[in-house]
């Protein structure tokens, strides 16, 4: 695997079409073409669909796309790394998240620069099981979530930041924002966005089955993503039971407390402290910012 066959795939990824992907690399097309094929041969996938009239990515395609990033992203940093001097070069540190976290990361952010002036993070926001993959591959160093995801397939840690209680989200102008408390009785004709059963943290999962055990499904939205539950929420389709993590708050929004809400643990995943000076202070850094 190299870096030509890595540019030629986001690139034909990027635009599905071969011909495109060869004018933006200025390259023929044929040589896109066989760098693709000799990567789906090293692989032994199929990254593409392809057909006389369009060009689509295999669901292993899609889920290659991160790690191509990820490669690429490494090969530049060392290509720098040997460019300038060692105590000038960039210092990378790759941060698994969600767009909730980039409420308050630039702040955590902004005091690792303090530490590290020559710090250089790196974002990955795709799907949770996706970054607990990468974490165990050191393709992150660290990564922010609720305790209970199912790591049991990983070798991984847990910090707690903060625990938070389960709260109903909804826009401002919802009916049920200028109550101070929201029960049971008060979801009766509400429809209702959750994550599916494969995304949410077990205690989540059984706070959520107590709120709706009487729920009609069809008023239930069932999503993979806390962004596309917020995309809902914020259109006025529905409103949503959410672990509330007030620094993740949006403005626009309305929080109201579940009355004997559980409490959930949400913090840092990483792998190792091990010889790794800057994923200590992170952790330390953010325990600070959750602190004040």
């Amino acid at each position: 695997m190299n870096s030509s066959q890595l540019n030629c795939f986001l690139a034909v990824a990027d635009s599905l079409s071969f011909a495109r992907a060869a004018e933006k690399l200025h390259i023929t097309q044929p040589a896109v073409t066989h760098q693709i094929n000799s990567l789906e041969n090293e692989l032994d996938v199929k990254l593409f669909k392809r057909t006389t009239r369009a060009v689509e990515l295999t669901k292993e395609g899609y889920s290659f796309i991160p790690d191509a990033k990820s490669i690429l992203n490494t090969i530049s940093m060392a290509k720098v790394r040997f460019s300038v001097q060692e105590k000038e070069a960039p210092a990378p540190f790759h941060i698994g998240c969600h767009q909730g976290e980039l409420h308050f990361l630039p702040s955590i952010i902004k005091n690792m620069a303090k530490l590290y002036p020559n710090i250089h993070p790196f974002l990955k926001t795709i799907p949770s099981p996706a970054l607990l993959n990468l974490l165990q591959t050191e393709a992150i160093d660290v990564l922010f979530g609720m305790q209970g995801m199912d790591t049991s397939k990983y070798s991984c840690q847990f910090r707690e930041l903060a625990k938070v209680s389960i709260s109903c989200v909804m826009q401002k102008d919802h009916p049920l924002a200028q109550k101070e408390i929201i029960t049971s009785s008060d979801l009766d004709g509400q429809h209702i966005a959750i994550l599916d059963t494969l995304n949410t943290p077990s205690l989540v999962l059984n706070q959520q089955g107590q709120l709706l055990k009487n729920h009609p499904t069809a008023l239930v939205y069932c999503c993979e993503t806390t962004e596309e539950i917020l995309l809902l929420v914020r259109s006025g389709m529905a409103i949503t039971f959410m672990p509330d993590v007030v620094p993740m708050r949006e403005d626009s929004l309305a929080y109201i407390p579940i009355p004997n809400s559980i409490s959930v643990s949400y913090g840092l995943y990483y792998k190792t402290l091990q010889k790794k000076p800057m994923l200590k202070s992170f952790i330390k850094v953010a325990g600070e910012f959750f602190q004040t």
